[in-house]
């Protein structure tokens, strides 16, 4: 037998073995885990005047009759919509969830909010007027092409970074819209002082004795960290108007039931964003406003969301689906279209 042939037979079998292996690992992952997708649509946006991009992940299985509760998932500064999938690992570990009965399956909507902060910008030359796409639009297109709850019982918003920011934002924005919200490393800081106060030297922290440190405003940082979301220059005005802070204010003024809310961050935050969401969780108890709280070793990196998310997943999924989508089937409310399209635009 010559040198070629048994170089060929060897690679015959070690490929024959890989695809055993592979097999194995397959047959042994729980039943429901392989079915789920994850698809790039795009959605008709007339507030940005062109197709939104979107990725949607659908688990396996057929809907139920008040369709899949659906969480629209945000990404962080220079992201996009399919950094959940690629870096976040999220079919994976919904697959994984739902398998071992952690969570129910749900539908996530992850947009391209590109570095909008999810505000509205196009009359100010920013990226555009995101808060009304992914707030207003992309809802409708979702709820009438996909088998998804219409119901704020089924309805929670979530993200990272900048995505934290702009899930608090919405959810914060209309309250009736998301039975919960939850922030991962969220890009937030208290109300900005005045343009000439806001880049003073100042310290955070502050000894007011030798056993006494307090803490200081958390100004938001330097204005090209926004692009022109917010103006250019940043106009620290219409910052502190389209503020997470802000926002929870008049909604408190009004008396509005706020959805269910999740924070969490790492305690080695490089870009110091324990500061915001600590202040965030204390403007909450202060106005005694329940929200769940968790401070979690590691940075502002992938490596830590791709756990945090899990726990944000489980208190999301514990507060979806309360009685009010149940009464409203028995009684003969209309439901989720079930008809699954795999995309709204091609």
């Amino acid at each position: 037998m010559s040198h070629a042939v048994v170089l060929a037979w060897l690679r015959t079998r070690a490929m024959t073995f890989v695809r055993l292996i592979a097999l194995a690992g397959v047959l042994a992952l729980p039943q429901g885990a392989l079915a789920s997708v994850i698809k790039d649509i795009s959605v008709p946006c007339p507030a940005l005047g062109r197709p939104l991009e979107v990725s949607i992940y659908q688990p396996d299985g057929a809907p139920p009759k008040t369709g899949w509760p659906v969480v629209y998932l945000l990404h962080g500064l220079h992201g996009g919509n399919r950094d959940w999938a690629s870096l976040g690992g999220i079919q994976q570990t919904m697959d994984l969830m739902i398998a071992e009965h952690r969570v129910r399956p749900m539908m996530l909507v992850m947009p391209n909010g590109a570095d909008s902060w999810y505000v509205n910008s196009a009359a100010l030359g920013g990226p555009g007027d995101y808060e009304t796409a992914i707030l207003d639009q992309l809802p409708a297109a979702i709820e009438q092409n996909y088998p998804v709850s219409r119901e704020r019982a089924g309805r929670a918003i979530a993200g990272i970074s900048m995505g934290g920011f702009g899930a608090l934002r919405m959810a914060f924005k209309r309250p009736d819209r998301y039975v919960a919200v939850a922030s991962l490393s969220g890009a937030l800081w208290q109300n900005a002082p005045d343009e000439e106060q806001l880049y003073a030297p100042s310290e955070y922290f502050e000894h007011i004795d030798d056993a006494t440190v307090v803490s200081g405003v958390d100004r938001p940082p330097e204005g090209r960290h926004f692009g022109r979301a917010f103006g250019t220059p940043f106009d620290p005005k219409r910052f502190n108007a389209e503020n997470v802070f802000t926002l929870l204010a008049q909604r408190l003024h009004e008396g509005a039931e706020l959805p269910a809310i999740y924070l969490t961050v790492g305690d080695h935050d490089s870009h110091k964003l324990l500061r915001g969401t600590i202040a965030l969780y204390e403007t909450l108890a202060a106005d005694g406003i329940d929200a769940d709280l968790r401070v979690t070793g590691g940075d502002h990196v992938w490596s830590l969301w791709r756990q945090s998310i899990q726990g944000a997943l489980v208190f999301i999924d514990s507060r979806l689906g309360a009685p009010e989508i149940e009464a409203r089937t028995s009684a003969g409310a209309t439901t989720a279209n079930v008809a699954t399209v795999d995309a709204i635009v091609k």
